[in-house]
């Protein structure tokens, strides 16, 4: 029986063809519609996107495999792979959390290089160093496209590369829905009346624009998809070997999980016989299971979305429409209004592929941004660029190996208001935490060392006030 709330919803039918209408709108494809409306079909039924906790089980044994065990393929090997490699990035946010306007990946996040400069360098180094031309695509919002295609370099990025690949494509778009009636929210012509389908879209997106058969054509296996704000996500030539010599259709990438990744993503199986490898992620564990969830003796590593599939076992498994990945519903608030946007992780596509591993890597290879926290342990000395890979990864003079945690007042929140106030980020080399509550700016170097924190005055304060560079192992209170 419907609850209270769903009483006044309409027939299923009128609500997928009121979805149905919003989206040709936008002139979104048939098979991008059909799969938002499965969606919001699954919640008329009353799908919560919750799993069943009961359902939970393990990997096995074999699901797993370490990169660090991997030898080291040879250079012939490593250029014929790379010759049928494509690299995606993921590039459809706009940072919405850190008060941005623009795209993301427009950050200054190291030096003066912004993510989009360094991940085309990462590729250009690649190039030169193997002789291989492989391409790179970013999967682009229409919010993020254009200011993306006109920095330097990025669009383009493929013209020497064999097959006539573009620089990107565009991920759909939806609308959002009320969350007691099901039906699409305004009348379409604001953007606050649509959202992105979430990342799983990338799949059905590669198919719809075309890129999947232009890759394929151009002789590409496999792609490499990642987050765009992940520097730490290049490519590893002896996983790639491993993926081919092993005929595999998917591999996901975990890193051992510590306390700063409690909400990471993990991998199990159902209790089930050959049940799937499959994703959960934390927006579908019911709120009571989330201590198990974030449980590390329990789920010893997380998913960190970097992800190898291959091209044609996709292009099969798309010939009958959409992958359909589990549900993710992500309630919001548009005014005073309840809404929600229905979407799928790409991760989720393991279950997906019969041949699929599971890679236990390097915490090198994780080093996203997500916030104003994360930026400024990124541009602080902990991470350096390699000099050839220009891979992000951790400072080797470091002493501590876990990250530092590192916690912002909010004033701190907005890129705007954290660059005001952080003209230098101090050296977190040797620092364990850093607790930072009310308006300071830190206006010259520092040093932090072990656990530090700090309390500005009444009416905010500089870190110059304290008469020294370094603090170590203790709370101050700053004039």
């Amino acid at each position: 029986m419907r609850d209270c709330c769903n009483m006044a919803r309409p027939p299923l039918s009128e609500i997928q063809d009121q979805i149905r209408l919003r989206m040709q709108q936008r002139q979104m494809a048939p098979a991008v519609i059909e799969e938002y409306q499965r969606r919001a079909a699954l919640v008329f039924h009353g799908a919560t996107g919750k799993v069943d906790w009961n359902s939970i089980g393990d990997l096995q044994a074999r699901d797993y495999v370490e990169l660090e065990h991997l030898p080291a393929p040879g250079p012939d090997e490593v250029r014929e792979d790379l010759s049928k490699l494509a690299v995606i990035k993921l590039n459809g946010g706009l940072g919405t959390t850190m008060g941005l306007t623009r795209a993301k990946s427009l950050i200054r996040v190291k030096g003066e290089y912004t993510f989009l400069e360094i991940i085309r360098k990462q590729i250009l180094s690649l190039r030169a160093h193997f002789g291989v031309n492989l391409p790179l695509l970013f999967m682009n919002s229409f919010a993020t496209r254009e200011d993306t295609l006109r920095e330097p370099g990025i669009s383009e990025i493929n013209r020497s590369v064999p097959g006539d690949i573009p620089p990107d494509f565009i991920q759909s778009m939806a609308p959002r829905i009320d969350a007691q009636t099901l039906l699409p929210v305004g009348d379409g012509s604001d953007e606050s009346h649509w959202c992105p389908p979430g990342h799983g879209d990338v799949f059905l997106s590669l198919a719809i624009t075309g890129i999947l058969d232009r890759l394929l054509g151009a002789g590409y296996r496999t792609a490499f998809l990642s987050n765009g704000d992940n520097l730490g996500a290049t490519v590893d030539p002896r996983l790639l070997r491993y993926f081919h010599a092993n005929e595999l259709q998917w591999v996901s990438e975990t890193t051992p999980k510590t306390n700063v990744d409690l909400k990471g993503g993990v991998l199990y199986r159902k209790k089930a016989e050959h049940a799937p490898i499959e994703l959960l992620e934390t927006a579908q564990v019911p709120a009571e299971r989330l201590p198990d969830f974030q449980n590390i003796s329990r789920f010893g590593y997380f998913n960190i979305n970097n992800l190898w599939v291959d091209l044609q076992a996709l292009k099969d498994r798309l010939s009958g429409g959409a992958l359909e990945l589990a549900l993710i519903v992500n309630p919001k608030r548009l005014g005073d209004q309840e809404i929600l946007q229905l979407e799928t992780a790409m991760g989720a596509a393991i279950g997906r592929f019969d041949r699929s591993r599971v890679m236990i890597v390097n915490r090198k290879r994780f080093a996203p941004v997500k916030d104003c926290a994360d930026l400024l342990v990124r541009r602080s000395d902990c991470y350096t660029l390699h000099p050839d890979s220009w891979a992000l990864e951790r400072n080797p003079a470091r002493s501590i190996a876990a990250e530092p945690i590192v916690s912002l007042d909010p004033v701190y929140k907005s890129v705007h208001d954290f660059e005001s106030l952080t003209p230098f980020a101090p050296s977190l080399a040797d620092c364990e935490s850093l607790s930072v509550q009310g308006r300071i700016e830190f206006d010259q170097p520092t040093t932090m060392r072990g656990k530090v924190k700090l309390q500005a005055g009444p009416q905010g304060s500089r870190i110059s006030a304290a008469g020294r560079s370094e603090f170590a192992d203790e709370t101050v209170t700053l004039p």
